[in-house]
């Protein structure tokens, strides 16, 4: 990775809402670059949020870093970031009773596990329930049908890029991301929601089926239950009960997609397949 992209990371002020601390940046890049081993990255780039005074409030600078890393560089990167937060959560946890100040007296209790705030951020940044509209209005304002289609394109990649990162991290159990709650709504949403944007959200759904399809089917065999799953879609599957008679629903839903355009068509017929293997293997 080029040095300018880290460089663009850094916080010019050191404000954290600006960027992240230039050690941050230099320990990530170091790691990135096969210069340090995981266990070393994790305890060097985690060393300036817990010498700052405000720790409780750089901890999302340190996220921010990690997150615009996961979503802009190449993908050949993802599995040793994924593995570097992995190893930042195994972390013991801090003693960090100095900390204590007279207007925040309890300085007591943080723990690594879970990477608190990483989850919720992310969901702040990349799972708006307004995104179709956005998505619409984002498009509709490129000036030619050519920019359209090529503005079209961009987001679509990006979408799914997005959705690959949700599983993984979900798969790794990093971050305390719910493995079920998101893969479900974002396969129910593909395939039962009548307003469903298909060439963002099929592909999008056979990434989380791809990805964390042994756990969705293991869901759908014991029955668990998911808030995700009782949302009204206007399909009439309303049930906060996973079931294999959904998952058969899902496999029909995905079948119909085959004659749709080639996007959406090859999105149903991969996703479809490996949802037939599943229950297959399952069987």
């Amino acid at each position: 990775m080029s040095d300018d992209w880290f460089n663009e990371q850094i916080a010019p002020d050191g404000r954290a809402e600006d960027g992240c601390h230039p050690d941050e940046a230099q320990a990530l890049q170091s790691y990135l670059n096969n210069e340090t081993v995981t266990q070393e990255a994790a305890h060097a780039i985690t060393q300036p949020m817990l010498s700052s005074d405000d720790f409780g409030e750089d901890i999302h600078r340190l996220w921010n870093l990690f997150q615009d890393a996961l979503i802009e560089v190449s993908a050949t990167y993802i599995p040793p970031l994924i593995n570097l937060l992995q190893a930042i959560q195994d972390l013991p946890d801090p003693d960090i009773t100095s900390k204590a100040t007279a207007t925040r007296p309890s300085r007591t209790g943080f723990t690594w596990k879970g990477l608190p705030g990483f989850g919720h951020l992310w969901a702040d940044l990349y799972k708006q329930d307004n995104w179709r509209n956005d998505l619409s209005a984002t498009i509709s304002s490129s000036p030619t049908l050519t920019d359209r289609l090529k503005k079209r394109q961009e987001l679509r990649a990006a979408h799914i890029k997005r959705t690959n990162i949700e599983a993984r991290l979900a798969v790794a159990n990093v971050a305390s991301i719910p493995l079920l709650d998101w893969g479900y709504d974002t396969i129910a949403d593909a395939l039962e929601l009548d307003t469903a944007v298909l060439d963002f959200e099929v592909p999008a759904a056979r990434e989380w089926i791809q990805v964390a399809g042994k756990e969705l089917y293991q869901g759908a065999i014991e029955g668990k239950e998911s808030w995700a799953l009782s949302r009204k879609r206007g399909m009439g599957r309303e049930d906060e009960r996973m079931s294999l008679n959904r998952w058969d629903f899902w496999e029909g839903r995905l079948r119909e997609c085959l004659d749709r355009a080639e996007i959406v068509g090859d999105a149903g017929k991969e996703a479809g397949e490996e949802m037939r293997k599943l229950r297959e293997r399952g069987k």
